[in-house]
């Protein structure tokens, strides 16, 4: 099997009350299952849920049977169901093709193509990605009763075919614009609208049973809000015996004795056991109580496949139908489905680019941009004016959080713990910008282990006198360096003066030895080039010399993501490239925004980064002329 592709987080699709119309919009049937990417290499399928874990063993037959379909390479996107007789995906069924009892025949229906032989697809309009996915899956002979189906496009106007969805039983509609690209997260150019209310809740407890009833009386169930977990209501209807049972044992290994809820509600039994919020499940209801609880719930399923820090109250959003850019002088406009007040306030005065385009820049670049910068902890550089104007470093959120941006409590120099941003889609890449950041700054590791960093950054800046050439040319001589040492590294521009050289690696070293070993390379280079690098910090000893600093792998310190501006009056971006092209590179802010935007990437260069799982040895260290450990 060839090398493996790289996770590529979802496109999701924002709630809206009606369905539109018009000739921009395609529209597909809500399948009720579970959001899978297939990735096909070479006779083998590998099966990833959309929060990127690898579920190939739990679905070992369709992973075997779509494996054998004659495709070379390919990612598709799609959805794994079980149909009932009358042909409807049903959840409850593929809830039982999970238990080793029952036997389900599982289908994939493939509704986007991402990557087709090595290339990547995700720039290409909707309209051409259908098209090939089609031509794929007519050359490989996928038939209506096949492993893998094409996912049936509707014909008809958008509040017509909603209309005959629901009168089918079905859960509603999937809008897609047909002129926009793929981009992970959620974002207005695909919608969905549902017959009924439906979505996901945290089981923070439950109440025993009564009577002739099995495992457990009812769940209780919340959403997260602004402050924390909020109480949403119980559900007991939709449970049989076997699921009720299934239930009451994974709970009995949550129980805790408070409420996780930040505010007790009223009427709360006394009988009733709290858990620890780690379940999810979906539920389906009538509507929201003026007091914000659900009527009439009807327990749907378990969702593995989704974080308690996902399930927020599904607010329906108005559809996008024209271009998102107000006209001048429009107090507000709307990106990635985030609210973008004073759109027309220029951020950076040099190029004139405003904060709407800010905005738009980072919704562009979120498929590349997201997989190293979501799930991390941030630091950030706020300009709310723009960047002519008072800018300030911002390392721990204060104030109100808004609903897409969560934050993670972790333990700083002064004994206490300190919340710090962490975002998860656009949507929250976006809210950044509208709350002023230009500048994101994420943790060398993951905010659900931020002591294990996962990536090692090296900055060569370079001091006054120093040319471009000589900083090419050193990072060539790092690049060697690392390899030697059996380590692959990945490059970007800083969008200031220098470059970034980056090593991923396996989450099992701390800090202090990833910056150990950081802090031997920069005084190897120094040792041996004396007349070229500094390892050490003080500006008064630069001139002439390149700074190869290693201190941005010390806890707590970070390094400009990739594909985020700078907040400086050029807008440069730092920009990952291929060390192919390191040649053609001719500062450390060529690329700018404005230059991101005429040409935006067509590919990762980063792709490969996270597949690495490099480790550090003491090895390593002995080669450097570092004593170790």
């Amino acid at each position: 099997m060839t090398a493996r592709q790289a996770f590529i987080p979802p496109q999701l699709a924002t709630l809206v009350e009606t369905a539109p119309s018009g000739s921009a919009w395609i529209f597909e049937i809500k399948y009720d299952g579970y959001r899978l990417q297939a990735q096909l290499r070479d006779g083998n399928a590998r099966l990833l849920t959309r929060r990127g874990k690898d579920w190939t063993d739990r679905f070992p037959e369709l992973a075997r049977r779509l494996g054998a379909l004659p495709i070379v390479s390919a990612t598709f996107d799609g959805e794994v169901v079980v149909l009932d007789a009358s042909g409807r995906s049903r959840f409850s069924l593929l809830q039982q093709s999970l238990d080793a009892a029952h036997e389900q025949e599982l289908t994939f229906f493939a509704f986007d193509l991402l990557y087709l032989d090595g290339k990547d697809l995700r720039d290409l309009p909707l309209v051409e990605r259908r098209n090939r996915l089609e031509r794929v899956l007519r050359k490989a002979r996928a038939t209506s009763r096949g492993p893998m189906r094409l996912g049936q496009q509707l014909h008809g106007t958008g509040p017509a075919l909603l209309k005959t969805a629901c009168r089918s039983g079905l859960e509603g509609i999937i809008g897609k614009r047909l002129d926009a690209a793929y981009t992970s997260g959620r974002g207005p150019a695909w919608i969905k609208v549902k017959c009924g209310h439906r979505q996901e809740f945290a089981v923070v407890g439950f109440t025993p049973p009564k009577g002739a009833r099995a495992g457990i009386g009812s769940l209780l169930l919340a959403v997260n809000d602004k402050d924390g977990l909020r109480y949403a209501g119980r559900v007991g209807s939709g449970m049989p015996d076997d699921v009720l049972h299934r239930l009451a044992a994974r709970l009995a290994r949550l129980k805790r004795s408070g409420t996780p809820l930040h505010v007790r509600p009223a009427g709360i039994p006394g009988t009733v056991q709290w858990t620890a919020p780690r379940l999810v499940v979906e539920v389906a209801f009538t509507e929201w109580t003026g007091d914000g609880l659900l009527r009439h719930p009807v327990f749907q399923g378990i969702r593995e496949d989704k974080l308690v820090s996902e399930v927020r109250r599904e607010e329906p959003k108005l559809p996008r139908t024209t271009s998102r850019k107000p006209p001048t002088g429009a107090p507000e406009a709307t990106v990635a489905g985030v609210r973008i007040s004073h759109p027309d306030r220029v951020i950076f005065p040099k190029s004139g680019i405003t904060k709407l385009e800010l905005a738009e820049h980072f919704k562009r670049v979120a498929a590349v941009m997201l997989p190293h910068v979501a799930a991390r902890p941030l630091s950030l550089v706020r300009c709310p004016e723009g960047s002519s104007s008072q800018c300030f470093f911002q390392k721990h959120w204060t104030g109100t959080r808004p609903p897409s941006i969560d934050t993670v409590d972790i333990l700083q120099s002064d004994g206490k713990k300190h919340p710090h941003v962490v975002i998860h889609d656009v949507e929250g890449l976006v809210t950044l910008v509208q709350w002023g950041v230009v500048e994101i700054h994420p943790w060398g590791s993951r905010a659900d282990d931020p002591e294990r960093p996962d990536r090692i950054i090296f900055d060569l800046d370079p001091g006054p006198g120093v040319s471009w050439n000589d900083v090419k040319e050193a990072t060539r001589g790092l690049h060697g360096l690392l390899e030697g040492l059996g380590l692959d590294s990945w490059l970007k521009t800083s969008g200031g003066k220098g470059l970034h050289v980056v090593v991923p690696i396996a989450r099992r070293q701390s800090w202090d030895e990833a910056s150990g070993f950081a802090q031997a390379v920069a005084e190897h280079m120094q040792a041996e080039f004396p007349e070229r690098f500094i390892s050490k910090s003080r500006k008064t000893a630069r001139k002439g010399l390149i700074f190869v600093d290693w201190l941005r792998n010390t806890r707590g310190a970070t390094a400009v993501a990739p594909w985020s501006t700078r907040a400086r009056a050029t807008a440069g971006v730092s920009a990952p490239i291929p060390w192919s092209a390191l040649g053609r590179v001719t500062a450390g802010d060529e690329f700018t925004l404005l230059t991101i935007r005429a040409h935006p990437p067509r590919s990762d260069p980063w792709r490969d980064m996270l597949l690495s799982r490099q480790g550090l040895s003491q090895a390593m260290l002995r080669a450097l002329g570092h004593p170790g450990r």
